[in-house]
């Protein structure tokens, strides 16, 4: 059975969003990753996504940072993941520059045998297989916007956006 990763990014202090996206996808997801800006958004929602036996995966971004708040010390800016015999790597992407484009991602993807890279920063939904190695952005939650990834024999992925936002 395929599992499903509900991926958000940059949530920029709209925990609304985050509660709604919860409230429609949680049960139907086993991973929940927060790809940074602002990861302390989560705060709130970790406990009921572990009491729903669902994995969190957060890391944080460059508005994390300048953020006064020691925890995002404990907070990582990448992280590594394997579910379904597939390594996934996990990052907000401003350290990689990734808008002016994927190079030095792609590079340091290869370079650690990822088979799927999530990444955020750019608040711009995106999927393409590149050199074998998928990359998918979420899009901005700030703006309603998310991503669902399913892996089983395949990958498929979706970018979703909530209703009744402008």
């Amino acid at each position: 059975m395929a599992k499903k990763i509900l991926v958000i990014s940059d949530s920029h202090g709209h925990l609304g969003l985050i509660s709604d996206v919860l409230r429609i996808e949680l049960q139907g997801v086993d991973t929940v990753v927060h790809l940074g800006d602002a990861w302390f958004d989560m705060k709130p929602f970790i406990r009921s996504i572990k009491d729903s036996n669902k994995n969190v995966v957060i890391v944080r971004g460059n508005v994390d940072i300048m953020r006064n708040d020691r925890s995002t010390d404990l907070i990582p800016e990448l992280e590594f993941i394997d579910i379904e015999n597939r390594k996934i790597l996990c990052t907000h992407g401003h350290t990689f520059e990734v808008h002016n484009n994927l190079e030095k991602l792609k590079v340091f993807a290869i370079s650690k045998s990822s088979n799927v890279v999530l990444f955020g920063h750019t608040h711009q939904p995106f999927a393409k297989e590149i050199e074998g190695v998928l990359f998918f952005n979420p899009g901005a939650l700030r703006d309603g916007i998310y991503g669902i990834l399913s892996l089983g024999d395949s990958i498929s992925y979706k970018h979703y956006k909530l209703k009744n936002l402008p």
